[in-house]
Order: structure tokens, then sequence, then C-alpha cells
């Protein structure tokens, strides 16, 4: 929700001899704000802090999905509200042109991996494309990430690209698709509205269902974009399920939303004379 409805609340640019300095400063709806500021060298690498300022707010119920209120029941798992004040994600994303779609990285691999679902993916040097990242689930959803990551490339046949270098570790997707594309919200199609009585269709709430219902049910209704969108996070939350559905991560693979976080990463535009070894000797 506050990637939906954050608010530019502040610009800032200055320069510091040939260097630019840019901050932006978001408003984020539970009251946190999300301060960004780049660093960018005439050379165009471009150093990225991040700050995530905790919220005083304290926690809300949030509405249990539809598709665990009709999943096969697991003891200790209600459908009810949960109170929580968690983020499930802190990072940044943007695109690329599609024809970067050469992806080298360190971290886990070789498949899809998150906090709590790692353990069995080694950390090492991996190459791969952007396609062979998606992961076609039966329901649409969030797949294809990586944990663990010192940098990684995205780059074209010809080996022009981005490098993303971590100060410590990032998670990262690299997918043809937005993350809205996997719930359909921006959608023009109609919910899926489980096969009801003829009355609670006509009764039907949209509005109600915004955020709790998908309308992409199936693996074909996700097309691939003309672009690249990446994500590089500080920490994505955990995939939880630990009773085959409803659980919610644990406290270790939680991100609350009350604390302040700081992390930074630093982009390298990439030419084909150069490996990524190359400009991986550079201090950033």
């Amino acid at each position: 929700e506050s990637s939906k409805n954050f608010n530019l609340k502040d610009v800032n640019v200055k320069m510091e001899g040939n260097t630019a300095l840019l901050q932006a400063i978001y408003a984020l709806p539970a009251g946190n704000t999300y301060t960004v500021d780049y660093k960018i060298y005439p050379d165009g690498v471009v150093n990225v802090s991040a700050q995530f300022a905790s919220t005083d707010r304290n926690e809300t119920q949030i509405e249990v999905s539809e598709d665990t209120k009709l999943a096969t029941y697991s003891p200790g798992s209600e459908n009810k509200k949960k109170d929580v004040l968690e983020v499930p994600r802190i990072g940044v994303r943007f695109r690329l042109p599609k024809s970067m779609n050469s992806v080298e990285y360190f971290g886990r691999g070789p498949e899809e991996n998150y906090l709590d679902r790692s353990a069995g993916t080694l950390i090492g040097r991996y190459n791969t494309t952007v396609e062979d990242m998606y992961v076609d689930y039966v329901r649409p959803q969030e797949n294809g990430h990586r944990t663990d990551t010192r940098w990684v490339a995205l780059t074209n046949k010809a080996g022009k690209g981005l490098l993303v270098v971590a100060n410590n570790t990032i998670g990262f997707n690299a997918q043809r698709n937005s993350i809205e594309d996997f719930d359909g919200e921006e959608s023009d199609k109609d919910y899926q509205w489980r096969n009801r009585s003829p009355r609670e269709i006509e009764n039907k709430n949209p509005e109600a269902a915004k955020n709790v219902m998908m309308k992409m049910t199936h693996t074909n209704d996700v097309k691939p974009r003309d672009f690249v969108e990446v994500c590089v996070d500080m920490k994505q939350q955990g995939v939880a399920g630990y009773n085959s559905w409803g659980a919610r991560p644990l406290p270790k693979y939680s991100i609350p939303a009350n604390q302040d976080y700081d992390w930074s990463f630093t982009l390298v535009p990439m030419s084909s004379s150069k490996s990524v070894d190359q400009y991986l000797k550079y201090n950033y």
C-alpha cells in the first residue's frame, strides 16, 4: 500500500564541484518517511543512500486475503483479521530496456530464494537471463527473488548495461513485468468471483475486493512487458506459510515499520569494452 500511495514531499538539488547531489523525500501512508540521496558523478556512477524512518503509528488490523480464507484449513490458522505494523519490502525499483536481459550476479542461487527459503541455495557467481528468472506459479504472484547479493550486472548482448554494487548485501528481482502485473489491480479484467451464488455475485463489491482478491488467477494472464523492471531491496520479508498457508513470517524474517533503516548501493554504467571484474576493481 505504501508503494502505491506514497507522496513526493520534497526534492533538493545542488552541485558539489562537478558532482550533482539530489535528495528526494517521500511521505508514506503509515507515517514513515523515505529519503533517497543520489550522488551523481561526471562519469555516470551514482551512489544511492536511502533512509527509512520509523512511524509511531499503532498496529492496525489487516484483512486476511480471499485466497487464505479459501485455503485448506491448517491447525492454528484462523480466518480472522491480523494486527500488523510491518512492510513487505524496503527498496527501490527502476526500469531498463528489454534488451538488457542478461543477468550476472554474486549472491544466492541458482534458483529463486527468499529470507526464509534460502537454506538450500549457495552463494556463488551465477549467469542467467531475466526470462529464466521468472517463475510461473499457478496463481501469479511475487517470484524470482535473490538474496545475499553483493553485486548484479544487467547487460545487453553487446555487454553494455548497468552494474549494481551493494555496500553490504541486497536482494533483487529482474523481470519483464511490473510488480502490479502479478496482482492485476491495474488490469481491466474483473475479479474472479469464485463461482459464488448468483445473489453473492450480484452484490459483489470491487472496492472491497481491492488488495484482498486477485485479478490475475492464471499464468496466461501475465504477459511480458516492453521493459525490464529491477527491484533492488535492502530486505524483503520472508515467504512464511509455515503451516501450509496462512502463517505470517517469523519476526527475524519480518520488517517492522516502527524502526529506522539505512542502506546504500552504487549504480555503475557498463560499456562493452570492460568486463564486470574490471569494474569491481574500483572502490565505489
